[in-house]
């Protein structure tokens, strides 16, 4: 019985690894949401999220992947009112764990996150950019829908601290969070 297991099991991955290696290219679109987890985003809103992703498998368990994204929230507290949105650029590579039907995936990389904020309080707005480096790690999977087209999710975690000036001094806001897609990508 274990030597079944074990046959299916290489069958399988010699499989999967075919698979990998006759679309080796990828674009992806991901759209879902936005939540700002550290304490200095506390009244903000759940926020959208979106990502274009383009990525490449350089064996059947990694690939690179380059995206660039969008997202955006807004929020208030103590009589001040925001709308903070960012353009992450970003370069990640992803550990895959190819399964039937599918894949699994951790990914994890870094890049700049252009960021601007609007802040309103005692009736004037003051706008406000940076691009600080920032970080993400995170996990998904791919159901494959034909050889070319598959549907997912991900999660990611990422951490990026823009500083912004607001009148008489400058201020560091985490925008880190959590961003949560469901996926549709087509394989090349």
């Amino acid at each position: 019985m274990r030597k079944i297991a074990l046959i299916s099991a290489l069958l399988l991955l010699i499989g999967a690894s075919a698979f990998a290696e006759t679309f080796p290219d990828y674009a992806a679109v991901k759209l879902g949401a936005y939540f700002p987890r550290h304490s200095d985003m506390d009244g903000s809103d759940t926020g959208f999220n979106a990502e274009v992703a383009f990525g490449h498998y350089f064996t059947p368990n990694v690939a690179l992947e380059f995206s660039v994204g969008y997202l955006n929230t807004s929020g208030s507290d103590g009589g001040r009112s925001w709308d903070i949105t960012s353009y992450p650029v970003l370069l990640s590579i992803k550990a895959v764990a190819p399964v039937a039907g599918g894949e699994l995936y951790a990914i994890g990389g870094g890049g700049f996150y252009i960021t601007n904020a609007d802040v309103s309080g005692s009736g004037r707005t003051v706008s406000s950019d940076d691009t600080p480096f920032g970080f993400q790690l995170g996990a998904g999977g791919n159901f494959n829908i034909s050889p070319n087209v598959y549907l997912g999710l991900e999660g990611k975690y990422f951490w990026a601290k823009p500083t912004f000036d607001v009148p008489g001094s400058t201020e560091d806001v985490h925008i880190d969070g959590i961003q949560a897609t469901a996926n549709i990508g087509y394989r090349f």
